[in-house]
Protein backbone atom coordinates (compact mmCIF):
# COMPACT_ATOMS: atom_id res chain seq x y z
CA UNK A 1 0.00 0.00 0.00
CA UNK A 2 1.09 3.34 -0.99
CA UNK A 3 1.99 6.00 1.44
CA UNK A 4 1.42 9.79 1.71
CA UNK A 5 4.87 10.78 0.03
CA UNK A 6 6.07 14.61 0.44
CA UNK A 7 7.41 15.16 -2.79
CA UNK A 8 8.34 18.94 -2.04
CA UNK A 9 9.70 17.62 1.08
CA UNK A 10 11.83 14.75 -0.09
CA UNK A 11 13.57 17.25 -2.74
CA UNK A 12 14.24 19.95 -0.23
CA UNK A 13 16.07 17.04 1.89
CA UNK A 14 17.73 16.03 -1.25
CA UNK A 15 19.02 19.71 -1.98
CA UNK A 16 20.57 19.39 2.23
CA UNK A 17 22.27 16.26 1.76
CA UNK A 18 23.40 17.48 -1.31
CA UNK A 19 25.74 20.00 0.52
CA UNK A 20 27.38 16.63 2.48
CA UNK A 21 28.24 15.05 -0.38
CA UNK A 22 32.28 14.93 -1.17
CA UNK A 23 33.74 15.06 -4.64
CA UNK A 24 37.27 13.90 -3.92
CA UNK A 25 39.23 11.08 -2.44
CA UNK A 26 41.01 8.35 -4.02
CA UNK A 27 40.78 5.01 -2.86
CA UNK A 28 44.57 3.78 -1.75
CA UNK A 29 43.41 0.34 -0.13
CA UNK A 30 40.82 -1.34 -2.22
CA UNK A 31 39.93 -4.55 -0.96
CA UNK A 32 36.27 -5.30 -0.78
CA UNK A 33 33.41 -3.71 -3.34
CA UNK A 34 29.94 -3.86 -2.39
CA UNK A 35 27.34 -3.91 -5.77
CA UNK A 36 23.87 -2.82 -4.73
CA UNK A 37 20.76 -3.49 -6.90
CA UNK A 38 16.70 -3.92 -6.58
CA UNK A 39 14.06 -5.80 -8.68
CA UNK A 40 10.38 -6.02 -7.88
CA UNK A 41 7.71 -8.70 -7.33
CA UNK A 42 4.78 -5.95 -7.44
CA UNK A 43 5.19 -3.66 -4.92
CA UNK A 44 7.64 -6.01 -2.84
CA UNK A 45 11.12 -5.11 -3.66
CA UNK A 46 13.96 -7.98 -3.52
CA UNK A 47 17.03 -5.54 -2.51
CA UNK A 48 20.38 -7.72 -3.01
CA UNK A 49 23.98 -6.65 -1.41
CA UNK A 50 26.74 -8.39 -3.33
CA UNK A 51 30.12 -8.31 -1.83
CA UNK A 52 33.28 -8.61 -4.25
CA UNK A 53 36.69 -9.09 -3.66
CA UNK A 54 38.94 -6.22 -5.54
CA UNK A 55 40.70 -6.97 -7.83
CA UNK A 56 39.54 -10.30 -9.16
CA UNK A 57 36.09 -8.87 -8.63
CA UNK A 58 34.80 -12.50 -7.55
CA UNK A 59 31.50 -13.05 -5.67
CA UNK A 60 32.49 -13.67 -1.94
CA UNK A 61 29.03 -13.60 -0.21
CA UNK A 62 25.57 -11.49 -0.80
CA UNK A 63 22.53 -10.49 0.91
CA UNK A 64 18.92 -10.77 -0.08
CA UNK A 65 16.44 -8.14 1.92
CA UNK A 66 12.79 -8.09 1.13
CA UNK A 67 10.05 -5.66 2.01
CA UNK A 68 6.62 -3.89 0.68
CA UNK A 69 7.94 -0.55 -0.80
CA UNK A 70 5.20 2.02 -0.31
CA UNK A 71 6.51 4.64 -2.39
CA UNK A 72 5.95 4.95 -6.06
CA UNK A 73 8.36 5.42 -8.51
CA UNK A 74 8.98 9.28 -9.09
CA UNK A 75 11.69 10.24 -11.67
CA UNK A 76 14.31 11.87 -9.63
CA UNK A 77 13.40 10.09 -5.94
CA UNK A 78 14.38 6.93 -6.39
CA UNK A 79 16.40 6.70 -3.65
CA UNK A 80 13.38 7.06 -0.98
CA UNK A 81 12.21 4.12 -2.98
CA UNK A 82 14.71 2.15 -3.09
CA UNK A 83 17.59 3.29 -0.51
CA UNK A 84 15.93 1.74 3.14
CA UNK A 85 16.15 -1.77 1.51
CA UNK A 86 19.26 -1.04 0.16
CA UNK A 87 20.97 0.04 3.22
CA UNK A 88 19.59 -2.93 5.22
CA UNK A 89 21.17 -5.65 2.72
CA UNK A 90 24.66 -3.81 2.81
CA UNK A 91 24.06 -3.40 6.61
CA UNK A 92 23.20 -7.00 6.80
CA UNK A 93 26.89 -8.31 5.35
CA UNK A 94 28.28 -7.05 8.69
CA UNK A 95 31.57 -5.99 6.66
CA UNK A 96 32.51 -2.22 5.77
CA UNK A 97 33.04 -1.93 2.02
CA UNK A 98 35.68 0.19 0.22
CA UNK A 99 33.54 1.24 -2.24
CA UNK A 100 29.94 1.20 -2.97
CA UNK A 101 28.62 0.49 -6.23
CA UNK A 102 25.25 1.29 -6.84
CA UNK A 103 22.65 0.38 -10.09
CA UNK A 104 21.87 4.50 -10.49
CA UNK A 105 23.16 8.00 -10.94
CA UNK A 106 25.02 9.56 -8.10
CA UNK A 107 25.69 13.48 -8.38
CA UNK A 108 24.64 13.74 -12.38
CA UNK A 109 21.05 14.18 -10.68
CA UNK A 110 18.75 17.30 -10.85
CA UNK A 111 19.32 18.00 -7.03
CA UNK A 112 22.68 16.62 -7.06
CA UNK A 113 21.84 13.74 -5.26
CA UNK A 114 20.89 10.44 -7.46
CA UNK A 115 20.54 7.14 -5.14
CA UNK A 116 24.37 6.61 -5.19
CA UNK A 117 25.37 9.80 -3.44
CA UNK A 118 22.26 9.54 -1.06
CA UNK A 119 23.58 6.02 0.19
CA UNK A 120 26.92 7.05 0.16
CA UNK A 121 26.40 10.04 2.42
CA UNK A 122 23.60 8.01 4.92
CA UNK A 123 26.43 5.33 4.77
CA UNK A 124 29.92 7.27 4.86
CA UNK A 125 31.17 5.40 2.31
CA UNK A 126 32.93 6.06 -0.96
CA UNK A 127 30.23 5.17 -3.53
CA UNK A 128 29.88 5.01 -7.62
CA UNK A 129 26.63 5.61 -9.55
CA UNK A 130 26.42 3.14 -12.40
CA UNK A 131 23.65 4.14 -15.21
CA UNK A 132 22.53 2.98 -18.06
CA UNK A 133 20.48 6.39 -19.05
CA UNK A 134 20.80 9.98 -18.76
CA UNK A 135 18.45 11.54 -16.10
CA UNK A 136 19.95 15.08 -16.38
CA UNK A 137 22.60 16.91 -17.97
CA UNK A 138 24.42 16.92 -21.92
CA UNK A 139 27.36 14.56 -22.79
CA UNK A 140 30.11 16.17 -23.61
CA UNK A 141 33.95 15.22 -25.29
CA UNK A 142 37.22 16.46 -23.73
CA UNK A 143 40.70 15.29 -25.19
CA UNK A 144 38.76 12.09 -27.02
CA UNK A 145 37.22 11.16 -23.62
CA UNK A 146 33.42 11.42 -22.67
CA UNK A 147 31.83 13.45 -20.10
CA UNK A 148 28.20 13.96 -18.43
CA UNK A 149 27.95 17.00 -17.41
CA UNK A 150 25.52 18.59 -15.20
CA UNK A 151 24.91 22.48 -14.49
CA UNK A 152 28.17 22.78 -16.02
CA UNK A 153 30.27 20.41 -13.64
CA UNK A 154 31.92 17.03 -14.93
CA UNK A 155 29.84 14.39 -13.22
CA UNK A 156 30.34 11.56 -14.67
CA UNK A 157 32.79 9.50 -17.05
CA UNK A 158 30.58 8.03 -20.22
CA UNK A 159 32.11 4.37 -20.17
CA UNK A 160 31.66 1.91 -22.86
CA UNK A 161 32.52 -1.57 -22.03
CA UNK A 162 31.53 -2.34 -25.71
CA UNK A 163 30.14 -0.23 -28.86
CA UNK A 164 26.79 -1.61 -27.14
CA UNK A 165 27.16 -1.03 -23.40
CA UNK A 166 27.42 2.23 -22.38
CA UNK A 167 27.21 2.85 -18.63
CA UNK A 168 27.32 6.43 -17.00
CA UNK A 169 29.75 6.36 -14.19
CA UNK A 170 29.17 9.29 -11.44
CA UNK A 171 30.88 10.58 -8.51
CA UNK A 172 28.63 9.23 -5.76
CA UNK A 173 30.66 10.42 -2.18
CA UNK A 174 34.14 10.43 -1.31
CA UNK A 175 35.55 9.57 -4.29
CA UNK A 176 36.97 12.22 -7.46
CA UNK A 177 36.15 11.75 -10.99
CA UNK A 178 39.69 11.45 -12.08
CA UNK A 179 39.79 8.44 -9.53
CA UNK A 180 36.52 6.86 -11.39
CA UNK A 181 38.60 7.10 -14.26
CA UNK A 182 41.31 5.21 -12.87
CA UNK A 183 39.60 2.56 -11.36
CA UNK A 184 36.60 1.99 -14.41
CA UNK A 185 38.84 -0.14 -16.16
CA UNK A 186 39.49 -2.65 -13.08
CA UNK A 187 35.59 -2.77 -12.35
CA UNK A 188 34.70 -4.77 -15.80
CA UNK A 189 34.74 -8.34 -16.36
CA UNK A 190 32.98 -9.11 -19.57
CA UNK A 191 29.88 -7.80 -18.74
CA UNK A 192 28.32 -4.47 -20.06
CA UNK A 193 27.66 -3.38 -16.49
CA UNK A 194 29.87 -2.86 -13.87
CA UNK A 195 30.68 -6.27 -12.39
CA UNK A 196 29.37 -5.14 -8.59
CA UNK A 197 26.25 -4.41 -10.14
CA UNK A 198 25.96 -6.94 -12.87
CA UNK A 199 26.17 -9.22 -10.07
CA UNK A 200 23.65 -7.92 -7.99
CA UNK A 201 21.23 -7.38 -10.58
CA UNK A 202 21.90 -10.96 -11.53
CA UNK A 203 21.07 -12.38 -8.11
CA UNK A 204 17.89 -10.12 -7.66
CA UNK A 205 16.27 -11.71 -10.97
CA UNK A 206 17.20 -14.91 -9.45
CA UNK A 207 15.66 -14.14 -5.98
CA UNK A 208 12.23 -12.60 -7.82
CA UNK A 209 11.89 -15.60 -9.62
CA UNK A 210 12.19 -17.45 -5.93
CA UNK A 211 9.58 -15.01 -4.70
CA UNK A 212 7.17 -15.28 -7.75
CA UNK A 213 7.25 -19.36 -7.96
CA UNK A 214 6.42 -18.95 -3.87
CA UNK A 215 3.81 -16.78 -4.37
CA UNK A 216 2.31 -18.73 -6.87
CA UNK A 217 2.68 -21.95 -4.63
CA UNK A 218 1.06 -20.46 -1.92
CA UNK A 219 -1.70 -19.22 -4.30
CA UNK A 220 -2.73 -22.86 -5.54
CA UNK A 221 -2.34 -24.46 -2.19
CA UNK A 222 -5.38 -22.34 -0.96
Amino acid sequence: MEIDFNVTKAKKLQQLLSKSVIKTGSLERLRYVVGLDVAYVGNVGVAVAALLDYPSLNLKEYCVVCGEVPIPYIPGLLAFREAPLLIKAYEKLGVSADLIVVDGHGITHPRGLGIASHIGVVLDVPSIGAAKKVLVGKVVEISGKKYLVVNGELGAIVYEASKRARVYLSIGHKISLSEIERLAPTLFKGHPLPEPTYIADYITKKERTKLVHKSRQSRSNR
